[in-house]
């Protein structure tokens, strides 16, 4: 492969087609089906094409006619006329910046001028894909006279090397098959062959995104072929092998997956149980370690005068610890991946080897935690100095009253020194005492406040966290699944295959053309290998 800074979508293009030549021969219909829709993907890219021509040759025509094309038209493609150069005898070449491909027009009545060379080369010097359109096939019967013509001529000034495509459309037609529905004038017209072409191999330069999307799929099918093939030709063992030999080891090979695929779904399911519940316990204990701070803070100080700074306090030391049992709950995922991978890899060290590893994705519980409302302020906080100034007249009343009614016995009025002083002492003490009881209240109903705050939390994340792990195992599920039945079938294709060179003196062949089949994979994998840029 070229340096990967140049890679054009022809490139890519051939790459697939050489990958799904080599999937369709071994007849992966799963990896047949995983290119095309990266091909689909690739037909989908942003393409700035602009129609460059001299006046005169229907380049705004052809260029409206390609902007209405409907759903023929490339997904991701503009089409703009080059804007007009400052000569008017100079046909305006766009800027490398302001354009991924062109279309040169030119007239099906005329061979290519000495301007419209001049103007190509300066194309080809810039490094633009560019394809040749011959415009206006239906007032020029003898418009591949001229198509020819062009092709000599663009040989002559050693333009053609790549060859430029020379595409014959009629834009009048396209119009007319458009207007009347007649699919025969549309055909005629060309314009359906030019949108395929401009499609499927059009070579534009594509960004590295999708170019890394192309190179990983063609890498991972590449990986499948050559392990599948060289199972098989590990299997045939070589002409020298015993055919009953060859047939034992791929049945041994292919009962051994057998009980792989039993071992991996064990693991699997044994560890999401396991996995729950580590989560879950590690949330409460994280949570509870949360309520004794808060509890130990409520014992020392009164929370109620500073109640808005505590519950923000509290709920960034809940969402610390929430965060971090998210966290745990990532690794611990990866974990069991990793020993999944292990049990269907069948490694003796339980590394999962040549597995590949599935993406998982735990996202942070933002969304649960927004959903927390702040800790209502306790309803004891709203009693204030005037139930307890209340409660203490009501204490000195009834200590005066007693006293006073002692006294009296001694001959003194009910209100006398004695009992003012009882009542004023008990109305202290009255006071006192509901100020204690009040504080001690008050603690009480912020811890309830705290505890009520956690069993939200504890509700709200302990379900977001749920459902990921629900998902996480499906994923893991899914993903396993798809590389066991590969490799069963690969197994099962080994034992096909010993079973039927047994029978038959075609093994060398089959063996020539599998060290064919990895001498082409390895090469296409080499074409793909981890671009630099």
């Amino acid at each position: 492969m070229q340096p990967t800074e140049s890679v054009t979508s022809g490139d890519l293009i051939a790459l697939l087609d050489q990958a799904h030549r080599l999937a369709s021969s071994a007849r992966r219909q799963d990896l047949v089906d995983r290119l095309a829709r990266v091909r689909t993907r690739l037909a989908g890219r942003e393409m700035r094409i602009v129609l460059v021509g001299a006046p005169g040759q229907g380049v705004t025509a052809l260029a409206r006619v390609l902007e209405q094309a409907g759903p023929d038209r490339p997904v991701g493609a503009s089409f703009a006329d080059a804007p007009a150069g400052r000569r008017p005898d100079l046909i305006p070449v766009p800027d490398t910046a302001a354009a991924d491909a062109v279309l040169f027009v030119s007239d099906a009545g005329v061979e290519y001028s000495p301007p419209e060379l001049d103007a190509l080369a300066r194309i080809r010097t810039q490094g633009m894909p560019v394809a040749g359109v011959i415009t206006k096939i239906d007032l020029h019967a003898a418009w591949s006279d001229v198509q020819q013509a062009d092709r000599r001529r663009l040989r002559d000034a050693n333009l053609d090397t790549p060859p430029i495509p020379l595409l014959p459309v009629s834009a009048l037609l396209s119009e007319q098959g458009r207007q009347r529905g007649d699919n025969s004038l549309t055909v005629a017209s060309g314009m359906p062959q030019l949108l395929e072409f401009l499609r499927d191999r059009m070579p534009t330069r594509v960004d590295h995104g999708l170019r890394d999307l192309v190179f990983g799929e063609v890498r991972a099918v590449a990986d499948q072929l050559g392990s599948r093939w060289k199972a098989e030709l590990d299997q045939l063992g070589g002409p020298a092998v015993d055919p009953v030999e060859r047939q034992r080891r791929a049945l041994a090979e292919l009962e051994r997956r057998q009980q792989l695929s039993v071992n991996w779904q064990l693991a699997l399911a044994d560890g999401a149980t396991e996995l729950m519940a580590q989560v879950e316990h590690d949330l409460r204990d994280r949570l509870r370690t949360v309520v004794k701070a808060a509890e130990k803070d409520i014992t020392k100080n009164d929370p109620i005068p500073r109640w808005e700074e505590f519950n923000s306090w509290l709920r960034s030391q809940v969402e610390e610890h929430v965060q971090a049992n998210f966290q745990l709950t990532r690794e611990r995922a990866r974990q069991l991946a990793e020993r999944v991978g292990g049990q269907l890899a069948g490694n003796p060290d339980g590394r999962p080897g040549n597995i590949p590893m599935p993406h998982l994705r735990v996202n942070n519980p933002d969304e649960a935690m927004a959903k927390l409302e702040p800790m209502e302020l306790p309803e004891s906080a709203n009693g204030g100095i005037l139930a307890r100034v209340v409660n203490s007249l009501r204490g000195s009343y009834g200590g005066v009253l007693m006293v006073g009614v002692l006294t009296s016995l001694a001959g003194l009025v009910l209100i006398n020194p004695w009992s003012i002083g009882a009542g004023v002492l008990l109305g202290v003490f009255t006071f006192w005492e509901d100020r204690k009881n009040g504080k001690e209240r008050t603690k009480a109903e912020s811890k309830m406040a705290v505890s009520k705050l956690m069993d939200e939390v504890i509700f709200r994340a302990g379900d977001d966290s749920r459902t990921q792990l629900r998902r996480v195992h499906r994923t893991l599920r899914d993903h396993f699944t798809v590389i066991n039945d590969q490799r069963l079938r690969s197994a099962s294709d080994a034992v096909r295959g010993a079973s039927e060179s047994s029978q038959t003196k075609g093994q060398d062949a089959r063996v020539t053309e599998l060290q064919a089949n990895l001498a082409e994979v390895g090469q296409l994998r080499g074409r793909v290998a981890v671009p630099t840029g």
